[in-house]
């Protein structure tokens, strides 16, 4: 007999878990077992009792003992209310969840509802983690329940899956998980330090929005050149997504999937073929070469032409060898996904631009088409970036979380901090009048009538702390700041001019410090430090960088990695 990789055992805080008992590699099937019993999901509560004790009744007492072994996170009072409880708190799917299709089109939250579940004696005591290692999988030809390493398990290493469908932030998962099975989650990735921890709830965030916007749109939105170019930029998104938040392959392989039937419907062959043999790799890695996915689009790796909307289009059309060869992995990589990369220009922003830096009354509900995208179902996203400048007036006069401050035409709003920290994580030493927020991609918000001041009206609540900054300057400030940087950092047609004596030339040098301003030489620089007020200038730029960076960033495209600190920019 051949000695298991895993062995069931007590795990300190959870009860029994799975843990391997030699080194794991990803790809490995770790168990394929039969259900020992299956009900409906959908269907009544009696119907679903009927179902159990049908079965409890043919089970022998040892079987039965098993079974009443299992956790049960529900409350009874007699033996069927028991049973009940067993089956949903440990129940497994008899169908994939793992399809993002189906996961944008579901109505029942982050578990998706199978038409069947099974309790399995062994991976029904498989733990749960935000981070698992492995997945499970119905195989439907075998009709078995396929437990898979996902990634690299080693030896003496829980074996974990995840509970939830949808993956989420964490407040959102551990309140789920509490819920729904009474404990609270201390995964590595619930566990992160907070600046950690946060990046990554924002990056799943953005990871939902973007599903929902992609897998909520009707097909017949990607027949149009542009927009079928817009979709699979989209999926691109996506999948750097995915790796970044090391998600799991199969989930990533629907991803690609979707990627080659966009392609292939617009007769690009070339492309179609790689993201299919992508897709049926990820398959046959996490799932098995026996799946129903690799029976369903396998396929397509050696004939995509062969797909039902192939040549449904012509605009991308290519031939099956159609790749081009002597290119690295990024340049290959731009050119499956049909990247524009464009030389970067440098180009300065102008704080005064009305449709980037906006007022209360022009800040966008979601559907501004300006600045969302918007799918057929309601879902949106972001396309593009914008900022709220708000100058401190009053620090206390909407009580606690909240700030009083005026907008760039002297309107004063409501600024309440729906963070974690309820406004508690900024720099105390900033959190003055007269000094100016910003806030990236900043959120309308029409206060309910209850509110005590602000009833009826509409300010800005604001939930990421990471989109938000504070400058040690005026508005009136940072304005005649922005008028000094439009005059002196910006090239027209090759040129500069000096902030010292303004004299426009092509050769200029630049402040070594704030890397903003540009002089004729050294003596020019003496004069706009000591007479054109380049000394404070300069210590603000140097000591809050993100102000620079402000005026360097692309606002135009929309980037979700896009956060304070904002990324360097050398130029």
């Amino acid at each position: 007999m051949v000695d298991s990789i895993y062995v069931k055992r007590h795990i300190p805080g959870k009860g029994l878990g799975l843990v391997a008992t030699q080194d794991i590699p990803k790809g490995t099937r770790i168990l394929s077992e039969v259900a020992f019993l299956i009900a409906p999901n959908i269907a009544t509560r009696d119907e679903l009792l009927t179902s159990l004790v049908r079965q409890w009744e043919a089970f022998s007492e040892d079987q039965r003992q098993e079974l009443l072994s299992f956790h049960n996170t529900q409350p009874y009072k007699s033996l069927h209310e028991r049973l009940c409880g067993i089956y949903s708190t440990n129940s497994l799917p008899l169908q994939n969840i793992n399809n993002p299709d189906e996961k944008a089109n579901s109505s029942s939250g982050p578990q998706l509802q199978p038409s069947q579940g099974g309790i399995f004696l062994d991976a029904c005591r498989i733990n749960h983690a935000c981070d698992e290692n492995a997945v499970t999988n119905w195989n439907e030809g075998i009709k078995q329940l396929t437990v898979t390493a996902s990634k690299d398990i080693r030896k003496d290493e829980e074996i974990t899956i995840y509970y939830l469908g949808i993956r989420n932030h964490r407040k959102y998962r551990r309140a789920y998980l509490q819920e729904k099975f009474q404990f609270l989650c201390s995964c590595r990735l619930c566990s992160l330090p907070p600046k950690e921890r946060k990046d990554s709830d924002r990056q799943l965030n953005e990871i939902i929005r973007l599903v929902s916007l992609i897998y909520g749109r009707s097909d017949e939105s990607a027949w149009s050149w542009s927009r079928a170019q817009r979709k699979l930029h989209e999926l691109d998104e996506l999948v750097c997504l995915y790796k970044e938040q090391n998600i799991d392959i199969a989930t990533l392989s629907y991803v690609l999937i979707r990627a080659t039937g966009l392609v292939l419907s617009h007769s690009d062959l070339a492309r179609g073929k790689i993201f299919a043999e992508r897709a049926i790799s990820g398959f046959t890695t996490v799932y098995g070469s026996d799946c129903a996915e690799v029976e369903k689009w396998g396929y397509l790796v050696d004939n995509p032409s062969k797909y039902t909307l192939y040549w449904r289009s012509r605009a991308w059309s290519t031939a099956v060898d159609a790749v081009p060869t002597g290119l690295d992995t990024e340049e290959f990589e731009d050119w499956l996904w049909r990247r524009k990369r464009v030389d970067p220009v440098e180009q300065i922003t102008d704080f005064r631009s009305r449709n980037i830096f906006l007022s209360i009354r022009d800040l966008p509900f979601p559907y501004h088409g300006a600045y969302y995208d918007r799918n057929e179902k309601g879902y949106y996203r972001a396309k593009v970036h914008w900022c709220f400048f708000g100058e401190i007036t009053h620090t206390s006069k909407f009580g606690i979380s909240a700030l009083a401050v005026k907008d760039i035409d002297g309107r004063e709003i409501k600024l309440v901090f729906d963070t974690e920290e309820k406004g508690e994580e900024l720099p105390p030493a900033l959190v003055r009048e007269k000094h100016t927020v910003a806030i990236i991609n900043a959120q309308p918000y029409k206060f309910p009538v209850e509110d005590e001041k602000c009833g009826g009206e509409v300010g800005v609540r604001h939930d990421d702390e990471l989109l938000l900054k504070i400058f040690p300057l005026s508005l009136r400030e940072l304005f005649a700041l922005n008028d000094q940087v439009q005059e002196f950092s910006r090239k027209i047609n090759g040129v500069r001019k000096c902030h010292g004596c303004g004299k426009e030339s092509a050769a200029m040098e630049q402040c070594k410090r704030c890397l903003m301003f540009w002089y004729c030489d050294r003596a020019c620089q003496t004069v706009g430090w000591n007479q054109k007020g380049h000394k404070d200038d300069c210590k603000i730029f140097k000591n809050h960088p993100d102000l620079r960076r402000m005026f360097l960033l692309n606002w135009r495209k929309y980037d979700p990695h896009v956060q304070f600190p904002l990324p360097a920019v050398t130029k």
